[in-house]
This record gives C-alpha cells, sequence and structure tokens, in this order.
C-alpha cells in the first residue's frame, strides 16, 4: 500500500512525481488529505494523471478531504475526479484482497482548538469536531466483526508523538485528544494521517494501533505501508 497527504499541488509536484517513480504500482493508494492548495480543485487532475502516467489505474485510491479542500469546493471534487477517487467524508468502506477483508473509515479529523477562519465559517465547530470523533469511533466499532484488519485514513493528527518536531503548545492546531481517545478505545490496526508538515518523527504506536505521519513535506517521500508487519 502506499499514501500520501500535503502534496498541496501544485506546491511539491516535483518532489511527488520523483517518488512515485521509484514506486510499483499498490494494492490500494491513500490520500490523507490536502493534496490540492488552497482549494484549487482542478490540479486533483493534475495528481491523478501524475499518477497514472507513472503507476497505471489498476489500484484503488481511497481518500479523506483535509482543510485545503474547501468544504465549499468539495462537490465540485466529486464531480471532478468522478469514479477516479473514492472519497471518505465521515463514511466507511470495505477492501477486499485475495486474502483478507480490509475496512477503512475516513474522517477530516478534528482539532483541540479551531483556528480562526473556523471559528468565524463553521457554526458550532466545537461540537462538529466532538461528532467527528465520536462517528469515527462508531463506523470502527461497527467493523470490529466484518473484518481482518482496519485502517482509519484522517487528515488531522490523532497524537502528539507524530507531531514531534512541531511545538508542543501547537498540537491543539495539528490534532485531537478525542482522536487520541477514539483510536486508544477501538485499536484499528493502522491509523494514516498528514497535516503535520514538520514532523521529525513519522511512527507511533496508541495501543495496538501503529500511526502513520504520510504528510510529503515531513516524509520527503510517497510512504509505504505494509499491514501485515
Amino acid at each position: 500500500m502506499l499514501a500520501v497527504a500535503d502534496v498541496h499541488c501544485p506546491r511539491f509536484l516535483p518532489a511527488f512525481k520523483q517518488s512515485l517513480t521509484q514506486l510499483s504500482a499498490p494494492d490500494a493508494f491513500f490520500f490523507a488529505g490536502d493534496m490540492i492548495n488552497r482549494g484549487k480543485s482542478s490540479e486533483y487532475i493534475t495528481v491523478l494523471d501524475t499518477i497514472e502516467d507513472t503507476l497505471g489505474t489498476g489500484f484503488p485510491i481511497i481518500a479523506c478531504f483535509g482543510n485545503e479542500e474547501y468544504s465549499e469546493m468539495r462537490k465540485e471534487i466529486l464531480y471532478l475526479v468522478g469514479d477516479r477517487i473514492l472519497f471518505l467524508d465521515e463514511k466507511s468502506t470495505i477492501l477486499e484482497s485475495s486474502s483478507d477483508q480490509i475496512g477503512v473509515v475516513g474522517t477530516q479529523g478534528s482539532l483541540d482548538k479551531a483556528t480562526s477562519w473556523q471559528r468565524r465559517n463553521i457554526p458550532s465547530v466545537k461540537g462538529v469536531f466532538e461528532r467527528r470523533a465520536q462517528r469515527a469511533a462508531s463506523l470502527l466499532k461497527k467493523m470490529t466483526t466484518q473484518v481482518d484488519k482496519r485502517i482509519l485514513l484522517m487528515h488531522y493528527s490523532p497524537c502528539l508523538e507524530t507531531c514531534e518536531g512541531e511545538s508542543e503548545r501547537s498540537f491543539a492546531w495539528l490534532g485531537s485528544r478525542k482522536f487520541y481517545r477514539a483510536v486508544e478505545e477501538q485499536q484499528p490496526d493502522l491509523v494514516i494521517h498528514g497535516h503535520v508538515h514538520n514532523a521529525t518523527k513519522h511512527k507511533a504506536m496508541i495501543g495496538t494501533s501503529l500511526v502513520h505521519n504520510v504528510s510529503l513535506p515531513a516524509v520527503g517521500s510517497i510512504t509505504e505501508l505494509d499491514l501485515w508487519e
């Protein structure tokens, strides 16, 4: 599996292209948000065409929204990408492999402290953030007996450890303790997130859950993942 976030196309597109040339077609490709810069919907086509030109099309692409896939642009993004990407916005899906079923829950995630823009533009943003964590936990719990492995795909971080490199005081604007508790309680096998550009530590454990920060600016490349490690 491959995963990436924060391409902010066209900002980090050259690094994204270079990383793709070092890889083979995956079983699945996960986008953890902010694949485009400042709501520029058309750049999603650039990202998809770049992948297709390098790796082909014989694998699913699963995505969640980031904060730069602006809420007001999301319908346009969905229209533009059609069936080339499956967006999970507080939704779940099941991927079938040759021997296993993999459940994937997707969400933008939450912040402990809303940004000034969010406070101005999202009514009752604190409640929105609480509901997202509750919804993710509910979807993960529902899948416990339905699948062999569970993945939580999100944009914001669920823990301090994969934000190492940033100021600890900034975590409130990078992630959410509510999602930490959701992961701690539900123990998905893998959590994929982005958003934290300056992280120096890219993996951490919450109980038995492996958390990966796949932000391209932080990692320097697309992240290869093995769910059966």
